[in-house]
Formats: C-alpha cells, structure tokens, sequence
C-alpha cells in the first residue's frame, strides 16, 4: 500500500520555492533546475524566480481565508495561494 504524499508545512530553504519558477518550470516546493531538469541549483534560485516572488508579495492576499498582508507569507500553507499569483498580474488603473 502507498502512502499519500505529504505536504511540506514548514518554511522553504528559499522563500521564492513558494512559486513556480517561470524559467525552468521548476513546481512550488522544488528547487530549480537547468532547462533539461537534469541539476538542480542548491545555492539559490533563478532571479526570474525571485522577482515574481518580490512582485507577488507587494499586495495583499486576496484569498478570504488567508487575508496575508503585504511582505508576509501566506497562511495554512507554505505555497502561495493562486489568487494572489493572480491579483499580482492584475493590471491595475490610475488615474491622473
């Protein structure tokens, strides 16, 4: 009999893990990899990686049961919650 995978419920070695890395597609959790998946990097993580993370953190978590604010993780998971992936991509209106 397999077991179900578990979660990780504690923090990241990177904090910018909680994402999935646009360059290598590495999954939220994973460290990167080089294109082909074959290495992964174990001193840091793609600049790619990191600036979404600096853009996704800079609102707050839209999600009703997180409500996480600005420059803090969510909460009851180590991931981001999508809509907050989401809400960053958002184009936003200004008026002048």
């Amino acid at each position: 009999m397999t077991q179900p995978t578990t979660r990780r419920r504690g923090p990241y070695r990177f904090p910018a893990m909680a994402l999935r890395c646009t360059w290598c597609r590495s999954n939220p959790g994973e460290l990167c990899t080089n294109q082909r998946g074959t290495a992964a990097r174990r001193r840091d993580v793609h600049s790619v990686r990191i600036a979404e993370w600096i853009r996704v953190m800079s609102i707050r978590c839209p999600e009703p049961i997180c409500q996480a604010p600005r420059n803090q993780p969510c909460t009851i998971t180590p991931d981001v919650h999508q809509a907050r992936v989401l809400a960053a991509h958002a184009p936003t209106t200004t008026t002048p």
